[in-house]
């Protein structure tokens, strides 16, 4: 129960990454009252307030993972001809991250969902697990405290459930063409050959139909031995290559009628010499499915159908969201990610 809750959470907070990164209007720019910011306020969203240390929460990982992947020199990288750095960029893509998960959860009650007494005794379980992570220094330095990383975490869990409750009538039905991955094993002779000035020319036509003759005879050969593979038939002038795709990634490499010829070879089924302009080819099917590739490729395409449901519900209720910078915070925060390299 503890794992399934924090990879819960991690999961929509890797969603809302991903996908749902949107810039939101300003209450100055349309009109609306201002906000009157507690001190430590960072902004506010429909007028609730998110503190420095909330921020701290949801800034801080994501700015010791951009040091690993790409070291210091990327906070003075320039985004734009403007520009701007990216560390302005990134502060904006978090504040807009955090927004997102604001508007999702505040959607829970309307949709009859909340967070159930199992939901809390792990969501307090989880958090007093973050905190025995920080020492006293840096709870101290971050004001982050055991009942803001509960907040955090319940804000988390209950977009979840919400994204969870939107997309739950999914189609979760997928089409070969669109998920198999096949293990193929195939040979090619080519036409053609690069000469001394690495230009591809094409060879002579009885070149041709020797080579032609050559894939005749492995294939009469495995006609007359159905135990043989083309492993068989390796040798220093015939390569044997080994191949997992799926049929988007054959109509990429070969004509779309051969991709379909070999996209339905049955299992240990050996192909008909097939030609295209450029080579001859035979090909064979090791097996059907390469089951985690398969599996990768069904989950991709049913969660891109979550996300377009997810993101029309989220597109209706983005446009009555108002985000408002406190200023002074704000600009101190930016201060910092531009000499962030310095610390």
């Amino acid at each position: 129960m503890r794992t399934k809750c924090k990879q819960t959470i991690v999961y929509f907070l890797f969603l809302i990454l991903t996908f749902m990164t949107v810039s939101c209007g300003r209450n100055e720019e349309k009109g609306a009252e201002k906000t009157e910011f507690r001190e430590d306020a960072v902004f506010a969203v429909n007028g609730i307030q998110v503190t420095l240390p909330e921020w701290n929460l949801y800034a801080l990982p994501i700015l010791d993972e951009t040091d690993n992947l790409y070291g210091k020199d990327i906070w003075s990288y320039k985004m734009n001809t403007e520009g701007k750095l990216f560390g302005e960029a990134l502060q904006e893509y978090i504040r807009d991250k955090i927004v997102n998960i604001k508007v999702v959860a505040s959607k829970a009650e309307g949709l009859g969902i909340s967070l159930s007494g199992d939901d809390r005794t792990e969501i307090s379980i989880a958090a007093g697990e973050y905190m025995e992570r920080l020492d006293e220094e840096q709870q101290k330095k971050y004001n982050i405290t055991k009942d803001l990383v509960e907040k955090v975490y319940a804000d988390n869990l209950l977009a979840t459930k919400v994204y969870e409750y939107l997309t739950l009538n999914v189609d979760t039905t997928t089409d070969e063409k669109d998920v198999r991955n096949m293990v193929l094993r195939y040979i090619m002779l080519p036409k053609t050959y690069e000469n001394k000035s690495g230009d591809e020319v094409f060879y002579s036509d009885d070149e041709i139909a020797a080579r032609k003759a050559v894939m005749e005879s492995i294939k009469s050969a495995t006609e007359k031995n159905p135990k043989a593979t083309l492993k068989d038939f390796e040798s220093d002038d015939i390569v044997v290559t080994d191949l997992i795709i799926d049929y988007k990634g054959l109509t990429e490499r070969l004509p779309e009628d051969m991709a379909g010829i070999v996209f339905w070879l049955r299992e240990n089924e050996i192909s008909r010499i097939l030609e295209s302009d450029e080579a001859f080819f035979i090909f064979e099917c090791v097996k059907l499915s390469d089951e985690d590739r398969t599996k990768a490729a069904r989950i991709k395409v049913i969660e891109q159908r979550e996300q377009q449901v997810f993101e029309e519900a989220y597109l209706e209720w983005k446009k009555d969201v108002e985000v408002e910078n406190n200023d002074p915070v704000w600009k101190g925060i930016t201060d910092s990610f531009n000499v962030y390299s310095e610390g």
